[in-house]
């Protein structure tokens, strides 16, 4: 099949590859649209294909601030499916949509600050969203904060995390902690009220526990029970025998206990050394306690050697605190190239005459895979060197997919802003005017449209490309 034919079948007829490879041609040509037309147009190609914003990247900045400012529900709404930028995310729930909600509950690349926000917002419906990271969830169900715990609780999925040996798994340890979280906030009357709304507890055994004790006369003590259950000293010695006595090697086990003692259990000291003096509990682990900061030092000579420190010699001192550790915050420098003299102009020549005779003979290609083409780059040194002007190259390059999409992705708009002496920022200024000039005034949605199965493969420049569009789709008649 043709590839012209190719991009005009519909979006359901094309694999989710050409999907992607469209959906990039068409939001590069959105970076190079007017501003106040840029939404027009993304709402005729939505039209189209509404997954015009699943490329695998996020679209260019211009074009997701023009959504997030200028666009209508329905096109914010699609953003907020495909979006995989934090800061997109956060920007689409700070509209407070509730069709942007549901969006964003089903991007399975929700991120973890977006997350708890829609938590917050509605436990229930982000509980039955698609959007779930089983790492975010343990880091919700661990926070201190009992709106979110309590959230987090209501999320009946466990993930499929590590399976504790002898039954149950490290989902057992942190769910107790959450509701040990919100029993600490708001006691037995918020314990109650969140256990009320548990969806399901017949794969919970925690929270079936806690619906009992909620349902006693007196809950207090029953919650005390449970809780010291899950998070005491002795479930910890249980899941650290099991481990010990569990087959596979020694450097698996070792790292079990290692993730087991990472979990939030109440530790008391006093029954550990005990249990260190009565070898109930495995050296390795032993070891891993003493190094603990809150490790008291009489009891740490006791983990260490199995027995009690002699009368008479100094303990050794507590473990230093390890430092705290720092939010991870991303070297961000801002993309500045260093100017250098312009490149080789290639088969452009060193004159006017050449490089117009060459532009409108020969290809224009993006890099040097084309022997019979002009570079991209090469277009843009005789730019530097002052053989063209940007205005007299951008009619004559063909075919016209180099400029709406190579010159129109995002190293042409970074250019303009940090790179402004540079061909690839010429070339970027003189398509978008181009553009503007055709876009002037109100272009009916159906033109925009009919770019589509037009913008890669047309063989022509620029102006005729746009004058296809026209004619494919032109003006009703007055009258």
């Amino acid at each position: 099949m043709p590839e012209r034919q190719r991009d005009a079948r519909p979006a359901e007829a094309l694999s989710a590859s050409e999907r992607m490879t469209r959906s990039f041609h068409l939001t590069c040509l959105a970076t190079l649209i007017p501003y106040h037309q840029r939404c027009a147009a993304l709402d005729a190609w939505l039209d189209v294909d509404r997954a015009l914003f699943h490329m695998g990247f996020d679209p260019p900045a211009p074009v997701t601030e023009a959504v997030l400012r200028l666009g209508g529900d329905r096109l914010r709404t699609a953003l907020a499916r495909a979006a995989r930028s934090e800061r997109t995310q956060l920007a689409l729930l700070g509209l407070e949509v509730p069709a942007i909600d549901t969006a964003l509950r089903e991007n399975h690349l929700l991120g973890p600050e977006s997350m708890r926000v829609l938590r917050l917002r509605d436990p229930a419906a982000t509980a039955a969203g698609r959007a779930y990271n089983p790492y975010d969830h343990r880091r919700d169900l661990l926070s201190t904060d009992p709106d979110l715990a309590a959230a987090a609780l209501l999320d009946p999925r466990h993930g499929t995390g590590r399976a504790e040996r002898g039954g149950g798994g490290f989902w057992i340890t942190t769910r107790a902690a959450a509701w040990d979280t919100v029993r600490a906030a708001g006691g037995v009357a918020r314990v109650r009220a969140v256990a009320a709304r548990l969806p399901c507890v017949d794969e919970d055994p925690v929270g079936a526990d806690v619906l009992a004790a909620c349902a006693e006369e007196d809950p207090e003590p029953f919650l005390d029970t449970v809780l010291e259950r899950r998070l005491g000293t002795g479930a910890l010695l249980r899941r650290l025998r099991a481990e010990h006595h569990a087959d596979g090697g020694q450097q698996q086990a070792r790292r079990a206990v290692y993730l087991i003692l990472k979990e939030p259990y109440r530790l008391d000291w006093g029954l550990l050394a005990a249990a260190r003096l009565g070898r109930r509990i495995p050296r390795s682990a032993a070891v891993l306690l003493a190094e603990r900061p809150d490790c008291p030092p009489a009891v740490a000579v006791v983990l260490r050697t199995g027995r009690p420190a002699r009368p008479g010699r100094p303990l050794p001192p507590p473990a230093p605190a390890p430092p705290a550790a720092e939010p991870h915050r991303p070297h961000r420098t801002p993309w500045v190239p260093e100017w250098k003299p312009p490149g080789d102009t290639g088969p452009l020549g060193e004159s006017a005459a050449s490089a117009r005779r060459a532009l409108g003979t020969l290809r224009v290609a993006y890099d040097t895979r084309d022997d019979a083409a002009v570079t991209l780059d090469q277009l843009g040194a005789a730019i530097e060197r002052g053989l063209l002007t940007a205005a007299e190259a951008v009619p004559l390059v063909r075919p016209a997919s180099v400029l709406t999409s190579w010159v129109g992705q995002g190293s042409g708009w970074g250019a303009v802003s940090n790179a402004a002496w540079s061909g690839r920022a010429a070339l970027h200024v003189e398509t978008a005017a181009l553009v503007a000039r055709w876009a002037s005034g109100h272009v009916p949605a159906g033109r925009w449209a009919a770019l589509l199965p037009l913008l890669r493969h047309h063989p022509g420049t620029l102006p005729e490309l746009l004058a296809a569009a026209t004619g494919a789709h032109p003006d009703r008649p007055a009258g």
